[in-house]
């Protein structure tokens, strides 16, 4: 008997951009990372392309990139949001399929998905066609290959999904085993009953299909992945590859001991996961007892000798087959008391609207595409890549025509409000407890997203009647009342219009470092401003005398001051190329009192010097008619600006607050630092209000010190010293943050450089300081990576002797083993 094994590894979130945005928003919920992908990446993603083996003295004995090793997918909108944003962590995926290739006889471990994780048996056959055509044109750009298996969002499998996925060339999909019916060896009549989790998961089963066409199908270890994901076996490494080992085998056939799981198991829902799946790994490839495989090689070399049958309808999520996605079944998160009934008049109201898009899909796309369907089932590429080039390739593959302007705005916002659609069925929609969830709100965000193309392509408004169904969804949050409700409380908020935007351009005018052409998310700003001439600087000596606060923020200068922007601005969609022009003036008069008005213009331009002080008067003066009479009601507020610009343009402003408090805080401890001392001396503690502010000042010290390229450390060691014998507690969190930014600045210039033996004595010297003598906990997962890329890059480079030497220092200092660290 021959014994194999696979673990595969489902990585997936949901789209979290904002439809009009086309980027993630700041998420309170997710701190302190910017946003729940940020924080997912963070604690799985990225551990797991980069995973830790300890040594017996928790010295790093090897990092294990474990997406080499493993089956797994990752959800195409994750991936393209990792491209942007996580892209260390991106190219170790992508690499790790080729690694894959090579160890698993050409079968690269990774699988496509479904594009947005919709619930395939509740989609039409044509969305689950394009579902099915996105995920593979996706998975074909990034790997670089045609996928050989897809996964289905949530398992979630009918017929008519197999023969999509059979015709569109997918060999094979992986199910819950109590998705199998009945089997029976190929070519035999007798079918066996093997519902109730009975089927053999050890060997793959081909599926025949009514069309003639065939999908081989693996039915993972339902048993075994539930304890991986619930049930503490990621507790225990070498425990978890001895129980893909040691499950049962009573033939002398070969074997496939194989788990499914969300890969977020491994590192997001499991502290330290990906180290139990890293070291799991190493003790299957140590073992003569089993071979690490992926399902593409196990097919290859044992197919299918038997055939099965599906539970149609059916999820490995959800006990009564997709009832979990339409309906109060009793499947849920948890939360005590909730009910479900908002989900059947939810989908109940997508499907309606899908209709009508449909309907106005066809009817607009007339004269313009003469296969509209055809066209959204390849605008995959233009999803993928919205460079100009790649946009007029689409269109003249694709439209009836070569197409104007104002026909390529509408073609492509025919497509984008199809994408929306199709957004707006993502699973995560259904999957939890309330319709007011995160999750509930983003696909009605996508709903409102298409509902207002459409109007634009038709004049149609689908609204009232999306919400006259959205109101019998009643919601659990008494306050919210239902659907309808949520929808207009948290979903209208976030549609951003291109007034907004002009306003966002001239209120960000107003502040230092403001660039008048810049891009956010999928708009593209260009204009002219009057930008306020940057207020002269000061820097005050610290308690110290070596180390200045922050500065003060240039665009305020003395509270109070008033300051104001006026010109023109372009905004154009890099989506659907709409555009238009806009005058605007901006007023900015302290505190958070700041407000733009704008107008449309119809072209971009200077504003005159006259035209300047005219609009300035409409701001000086008390009476508001005068900027309505200019503006009309297009007046925005701080509060109307994209939300991370609102997060920035609020840190400008306190920033000069915050340095004025600094510095009155070291003007106390400055006058209490004798008595401190003598307090010290006499083992007193010094009263709470003087402690706090020896806290302020010393860990402002410390943080503005660690600005530097080259910190001083004498004074650093000092200010330290000085915290320790006055007995002062400091902030250790933000302390500690700031060395772990600056260790990854400095890390990232050593990778640039790695002959620079004084940086990498300078890192050193950091970490002697806050580890070895004062015993800090710093986050040092970000520089070990950085290292290990310079180890690996210059392992057999001709370094002079003396930077290797220095490198196997700070390789010492960040952990790593002697073993590792042998040239």
């Amino acid at each position: 008997m021959s014994r194999y094994v696979c673990i595969h590894g489902h990585f997936y979130q949901p789209p979290r951009e904002n439809p009009w945005l086309e980027a993630v928003e700041l998420q309170e919920s997710a701190a302190p990372w910017h946003d729940w992908n940020a924080r997912i990446a963070a604690e799985c993603y990225s551990r797991n392309a980069a995973s830790r083996i300890l040594d017996a003295d928790g010295n790093i004995a090897k990092i294990c990139n474990n997406y080499s090793r493993i089956s797994f997918n990752v959800g195409p909108t994750l991936l393209s949001w990792m491209e942007e944003r996580e892209p260390r962590c991106y190219r170790a995926i992508l690499e790790a399929d080729a690694l894959g290739r090579k160890r698993f006889s050409g079968h690269g471990p990774a699988m496509a998905q479904v594009y947005n994780h919709i619930i395939m048996p509740l989609a039409t056959r044509r969305d689950k066609r394009t579902q099915v055509v996105w995920g593979i044109e996706d998975f074909k750009r990034r790997f670089g290959r045609a996928p050989e298996g897809m996964w289905l969002a949530e398992t979630a499998v009918d017929t008519e999904t197999l023969e999509v996925l059979a015709e569109n060339g997918i060999r094979f999909t992986v199910l819950a085993p109590k998705q199998a019916a009945e089997v029976r060896p190929l070519g035999e009549g007798v079918w066996r009953d093997v519902r109730g989790e009975r089927v053999d998961t050890r060997c793959a089963y081909r599926c025949d299909l009514p069309s003639g066409q065939s999908i081989a199908l693996f039915f993972y270890d339902g048993r075994l992945s539930q304890e991986i994901a619930f049930g503490g076996l990621l507790n225990n490494g070498e425990n978890f590859a001895h129980r893909l080992i040691d499950a049962p085998a009573d033939s002398n056939l070969p074997v496939l001991s194989h788990v499914a799981t969300d890969g977020e198991s491994y590192g997001h829902h499991h502290d330290h996961g990906d180290m139990a799946l890293a070291y799991c790994l190493e003790t299957l490839d140590r073992s003569r007892e089993a071979q690490l495989t992926v399902y593409g090689e196990f097919l290859a070399l044992f197919p299918p000798e038997h055939a099965v049958r599906i539970v149609e309808n059916s999820s490995w999520s959800c006990a009564h087959g997709v009832e979990r996605w339409r309906g109060d079944c009793g499947c849920n998160a948890g939360t005590p008391g909730f009910h479900q009934r908002w989900r059947g008049p939810l989908r109940e109201a997508l499907d309606a609207l899908r209709d009508s898009l449909a309907d106005i899909f066809e009817r607009e796309g007339r004269g313009l595409l003469p296969d509209p369907w055809g066209a959204r089932d390849a605008y995959i590429a233009v999803i993928s890549d919205r460079s100009p080039e790649n946009v007029e390739r689409w269109l003249a593959q694709h439209a009836a025509r070569p197409l104007g302007p104002a026909e390529r705005t509408r073609a492509l916002s025919l497509m984008e409000m199809q994408r929306a659609a199709l957004l707006m069925y993502t699973s995560c929609g259904w999957f939890f407890d309330d319709i007011s969830r995160i999750e509930t709100v983003q696909i009605l965000r996508y709903a409102a997203r298409a509902i207002e193309l459409a109007k634009d392509l038709s004049g149609r408004d689908c609204a009232p009647e999306f919400l006259r169904m959205l109101g019998r969804a009643p919601s659990n949050i008494p306050e919210l009342g239902n659907g309808a409700r949520v929808y207009e409380l948290l979903v209208r908020p976030a549609r951003l219009t291109k007034a907004q935007l002009a306003a966002h351009y001239g209120i960000t005018s107003l502040f230092p470092g403001f660039a008048p052409a810049f891009s956010e998310g999928c708009w593209r700003f260009s204009g002219t401003a009057s930008v306020p001439e940057k207020a002269s600087r000061s820097g005050k000596a610290s308690i110290s005398g070596k180390i200045s606060p922050p500065e003060e923020s240039p665009a305020q200068g003395a509270a109070g001051s008033c300051t104001f922007s006026a010109g023109t601005v372009r905004v154009r969609s890099a989506v659907t190329e709409e555009e238009e022009t806009f005058l605007f003036a901006a007023n900015y008069r302290g505190g958070t009192s700041i407000l733009c008005g704008v107008a449309p213009e119809r072209e971009v331009r200077e504003v005159t010097a006259g035209e300047a002080d005219a609009l300035r008067e409409l701001f000086a003066g008390s009476d508001e008619r005068g900027l309505v009479g200019r503006f009309g009601h297009s007046l925005f507020s701080l509060r109307h600006i994209l939300a991370d610009a609102q997060r920035g343009v609020l840190d400008k402003l306190l920033r000069q607050d915050v340095a004025r408090i600094e510095e009155s805080v070291h003007s106390i401890v400055r006058s209490y630092d004798s008595l401190l001392d003598y307090l010290t001396t006499l083992e007193m503690r010094p009263p709470r209000i003087i402690a706090s502010a020896a806290e302020v000042a010393l860990t402002s010290n410390i943080v503005h010190a660690l600005e530097h390229d080259v910190p001083d450390v004498a004074h650093l060691r000092g200010q330290l010293r000085l915290a320790a014998r006055w007995r002062t507690a400091l902030d250790v969190p933000r302390i500690g943050f700031a060395v772990s930014q600056w260790l990854n600045r400095r890390m990232e210039r050593l990778c640039g450089d790695p002959g620079d033996t004084a940086a990498a004595d300078g890192i050193c010297a950091m970490l002697v300081l806050f580890v070895d003598e004062h015993q800090w906990r710093l986050s040092l997962y970000r520089a070990q990576n950085l290292f290990f890329e310079v180890l690996e890059a210059h392992r057999k480079s001709a370094l002079p002797s003396e930077a290797r030497e220095a490198l196997r220092r700070l390789g010492r200092r960040l952990r790593f083993s002697e073993a590792m660290l042998k040239p």
